[in-house]
């Protein structure tokens, strides 16, 4: 396309907001006047529900950037066609639809599981013994030695100790014996 990375952002964590990182950053850019275009590999990257993505392209063209969705082959310039627009407001609101069919299956998928007795989420750990916590820590120990060692997670350990955990020989928050190789 005949075009320089002047700022190549990667989000690669989960965001339904329109306050994420890299997205402020890009749109910061083209305030600025830094970016001349802004390439994304799909509309859904660039907003999350229909009124976001649209905000945000108005925002590039406010401030003269063209805007690219590579794989979808969209090329919005400033002040640009109304097709185009109209193209996009469509292609947002169905990508808005198709993430919203998404979290309702994932919602239902999950609600099923647990009525079918599938433990959601992470393996239960047991709280270990905040004494023999904190003589470990004060013996040198790192987190990770004492995890180990007392056969829980690095988390179960701070928390003991944090908030004053188990007692040896006690049972877990979660209902298990806390165990230690103590």
């Amino acid at each position: 396309m005949g075009l320089r990375v002047a700022l190549d952002v990667r989000e690669t964590g989960k965001g339904a907001n329109n306050d994420r990182p890299g997205l402020v950053r890009v749109l910061q850019a083209a305030q600025r006047g830094a970016v001349d275009a802004v390439l994304v590999w799909k509309l859904d990257r660039f907003g999350r529900s229909a009124f976001d993505l649209l905000g945000n392209i108005r925002q590039l063209d406010a401030a003269g950037v063209r805007f690219v969705s590579v794989t979808q082959g969209i090329d919005i310039r400033p002040g640009g066609d109304p097709m185009s627009r109209l193209l996009i407001t469509m292609l947002s609101a169905i990508a808005e639809f198709e993430r919203d069919l998404i979290v309702e299956r994932t919602r239902l998928g999950l609600a099923n599981a647990r009525r079918a007795g599938v433990r959601i989420g992470r393996p239960r750990v047991p709280t270990p013994p905040t004494d023999k916590v904190q003589r470990l820590k004060t013996g040198g120990a790192t987190w990770q030695q004492i995890a180990e060692r007392l056969g829980c997670s690095v988390w179960a350990a701070r928390m003991a100790v944090k908030t004053g955990g188990a007692k040896s020989g006690a049972r877990s928050r979660r209902g298990g014996r806390a165990r230690s190789a103590l």
